[in-house]
């Protein structure tokens, strides 16, 4: 019986995370929470601050495209003014010259007035008749077609000085003429529109540029932009800046805005616009920081803030990984714990697992012997019960590792369950018998006859409970009752039974505070003396188990009356139980077909090798003997078994170098190999069949697990023992007796021989002499098959007594 420890493990810390994480982990998370509505605050007030600081540059740029367009206006109504009037309408140069020279003067805005031809011969206010022609200007052309318009600066023919043409057609007074007879245009400077581009400011450094309709600058602080038709410069649609390309395409295309973009290798800002009444725009390019300034107060608050929630993050981590790391070296300290565990735990198992594969091997071998009397049958039963039910408590340590790794799996199969519950029974009375107390078995008359259940664990949870009660009892009984609650078909064919196992006992009982600690690991409860009876593992591994099949365990007690322990399973019922059942019983192994196969088997215990052989030499097979994987090497290489079954911890040379260097040795790499352990570790088997090994065979060895592997590796075809009847089997019998009484044994000093190895308990060398007596003389055929005998029993005695006997004899 046992109780949990009082103390969490490092992975139950880690998966119960404390007080003081919980608060971080809300503070850490408000104060994120609140940082980031703040950062998405801060991001909309500074967008929203920004927007209204680039609107107020771009007013800056319509502050002067208005002025230039009012300007412009005003001349281009003048022009349409003058060019209405009879003077110009006459086309008379010698008339409309006094005049248009008087109007130059009194608008002082224009630098000629010119009137000119439908040929494009003109006259103006400057030169007078001009030699030249313009019909080849894009204003004139315009102006003759009826349309008003104001050109792009040009060096003027007549003058030679860089103007604008503000055009327009002279129409004639007769109201049937759809032509213009003529085109009048007032030219005017360009410098009155340097001076309105050049005072569009926006802090310091910024700077205005204006373009014409081809994308060339009209007015631009870098004098090598400026551009006419006369004296052509690069467009800026042609340039290598690939900012100012898209700059200047979205002015020639008559767009509008302001942009942050990379000029002269810096970010600024570029706010441009068109004209209405030319086909110019106006750009103004103003430093980030002229606009972006205004944003730095702003700017520095979301940066404390900022500072701030990084600091109390980053102090809210620290402490968090100041405390990881302490849990860290704690789970390293159970991880410590941990491994040394394992490593007990696998040289414990491996320890205990030797021994017991030579008992269970040698119960094996006389349950298969034909000769064995029913009265010795029955008690070697009883071995091979209380041998498995030994291994059963071994792996109960195992069990209880596997189960917290949750990697414990049920594996049921169909059984028959009245010999099963006898079997449990059987050791029951016994352990009962020993103690000197009733065992009570009370089964339901209605029980079912085949069951599908993992047997393995639903007698690991009776024995455990009977085992317990048992103990516990020093007078009266145990009982053991199994009753059907319910039956029902669960799906139309399976039939599903209900059935509660309970266990009694008029033991010692249990207090009320240690009843609520009985299923817990580790530490066990009542009195010292009986505590040190058990592993302390049964009812937690028992009470997880019946969990695992769906159900749980319930007790009542009371102290000095006893206890009682009982649980439900739902078990489906099973039919084919009778052919198993049948196999087991009727189909006797007696040999296989073909020529006989040679089997290495490589174990440094010789007890382990004495099992392999004594099970395999009867059926017809070839046994090998190698004591360590070095021996093993040279055995393989030289006779070239059929198969090697090798054990893994061996001295001089391991099953795991072994089997490496057969499968790098080119005649033998294809040889089936079998490992066969104490060690029932998932690693270690992995290892094994990672390094070459075709199955993994655990030990104590099962027979059937045996042979199957055997079959299957070599191709086998199985002999058969056919059933014989009474008069035949007794014939047999007489006939083995008859001969049994008829042994010559061999000199005296080879019984003294003998009985020395006896008398150190080494049965496989007896083994050797006894084969060699009978290969010496065929006389020696009875008294050596009898000493064979005597020494796979493993009887020191028996087999002293027998060679005693036969050396007085022939003294």
């Amino acid at each position: 019986m046992i109780q949990q420890n009082s103390s969490l493990s490092a992975s139950e810390k880690e998966n119960h995370p404390s007080p003081n994480l919980l608060i971080r982990f809300i503070i850490g998370g408000t104060t994120l929470l609140v940082s980031i509505s703040a950062y998405f605050s801060y991001q909309a007030a500074r967008n929203l601050m920004l927007k209204d600081l680039r609107h107020s540059a771009f007013l800056e740029v319509q502050r002067g495209n208005a002025e230039i367009e009012e300007w412009l206006h005003v001349r281009q109504v003048e022009v349409q003014t003058l060019a209405s009037t009879s003077t110009v309408r006459s086309l008379n140069w010698s008339v409309a010259e006094p005049y248009l020279k008087a109007e130059v003067k009194r608008i002082n805005e224009f630098f000629l007035f010119q009137i000119a031809n439908p040929d494009g011969s003109y006259f103006n206010t400057k030169v007078g008749r001009a030699n030249k022609n313009i019909r080849d200007r894009d204003y004139f052309q315009k102006a003759i077609a009826g349309k008003s318009n104001i050109s792009d600066p040009f060096i003027s023919r007549s003058t030679g000085i860089p103007l604008i043409a503000i055009s327009t057609p002279i129409w004639s007074n007769s109201a049937s003429s759809s032509s213009p007879i003529g085109a009048f245009q007032g030219n005017v400077r360009v410098d009155h529109i340097a001076e309105v581009v050049n005072s569009l400011h926006y802090g310091v450094n910024s700077y205005a540029f204006a373009l014409n309709s081809q994308g060339q600058a009209i007015v631009h602080p870098n004098s090598a932009l400026m551009s006419t038709l006369e004296k052509p410069a690069p467009s800026l649609l042609k340039i290598g800046d690939r900012n100012l390309n898209a700059i200047a395409q979205g002015m020639v295309n008559k767009q509008q805005g302001i942009e942050l973009m990379e000029i002269d290798g810096t970010k600024k800002y570029v706010a441009y616009m068109p004209l209405q009444t030319a086909n110019w725009s106006v750009a103004l390019v103003i430093p980030r920081q002229n606009i972006e300034s205004r944003l730095q107060f702003l700017d520095l608050i979301a940066l404390i803030v900022g500072g701030l929630t990084v600091t109390m993050i980053t102090v809210l981590w620290q402490v968090q990984a100041f405390e990881q790391a302490e849990l860290k070296k704690s789970k390293a300290a159970a991880d410590t714990a941990n491994h040394a565990k394992s490593e007990f735990l696998a040289n414990m198992s491996h320890e205990l697992r030797t021994p017991l594969n030579g008992i269970l091997g040698c119960a094996q071998i006389l349950l298969r012997s034909p000769a064995l009397p029913n009265q010795e049958q029955y008690h070697v039963n009883i071995i091979e019960e209380c041998g498995s039910h030994l291994l059963t408590l071994i792996n109960d340590i195992l069990d209880l590792s596997k189960i917290e790794a949750k990697k414990l799996e049920l594996h049921p199969d169909d059984v028959y369950f009245p010999s099963f519950l006898q079997g449990i029974v059987e050791i029951c009375h016994i352990r009962a018998k020993q103690k000197g107390i009733l065992f009570v078995y009370k089964p339901a008359v209605n029980l079912p006859t085949g069951i599908h259940v993992d047997v393995k664990r639903l007698r690991q949870v009776l024995l455990n409970l009977l085992g317990n009660a048992i103990k516990f009892t020093d007078e009266g009984q145990v009982t053991f009752n199994i009753e059907v609650i319910d039956q029902s078909p669960s799906d139309g064919q399976t039939v599903k039974h209900r059935l509660r196992y309970t266990v009694e006992d008029t033991g010692i009982g249990i207090t009320p505070a240690e009843l609520s600690k009985i299923f817990l690991p580790f530490e066990q409860v009542g009195e010292k003396k009986r505590q040190a009876e058990g592993t302390g593992l049964g009812l937690a591994i028992t009470r997880q188990l019946v969990q695992m099949m769906g159900s749980d365990i319930h007790v009542q007690s009371q102290i000095g009356q006893g206890s009682s322990f009982w649980f439900e399973l739902e078990i489906s019922e099973a039919t084919d139980w009778v052919q198993s059942a049948i196999a087991a019983s009727e189909k006797q192994i007696i040999g296989f077909e073909g020529s006989p196969y040679t089997i290495l088997m490589v174990d440094d215990r010789w007890e382990n090798r004495t099992v392999i052989t004594n099970l395999l030499q009867p059926l017809g097979f070839n046994v090998l003997e190698a004591s360590n994987g070095k021996e093993g090497l040279e055995i393989a290489i030289a006779l070239k078994p059929d198969l090697i079954i090798t054990d893994l911890l061996m001295p001089e040379m391991d099953g795991f170098e072994l089997i490496k260097l057969l499968r790098h040795t080119p005649e033998i790499q294809d040889v089936k190999i079998i490992v066969s352990s104490a060690s029932v570790f998932e690693a270690d088997q992995h290892r094994s069949l990672q390094a070459g090994g075709n199955a993994f065979l655990t030990k104590p060895i099962q027979v059937d697990e045996l042979l199957h592997q055997l079959e299957q590796y070599l191709n086998l075809v199985w002999i058969y023992k056919q059933s014989q009847p009474d008069g035949e089997k007794a014939k047999e019998a007489t006939t083995a007796n008859s001969q049994s009484t008829q042994l010559t044994p061999p000199s005296p000093q080879i019984l003294q021989e003998l009985v020395i190895l006896a008398s150190k308990g080494n049965f496989n060398a007896i083994l050797k002499w006894a084969d060699q007596l009978e290969e010496t003389d065929i006389t020696f055929a009875p008294f050596a098959n009898e000493l064979r005998q005597l020494a796979r029993q493993f009887d020191e005695d028996l087999i002293l007594n027998f060679l005693t006997k036969y050396a007085v004899e022939t003294v």
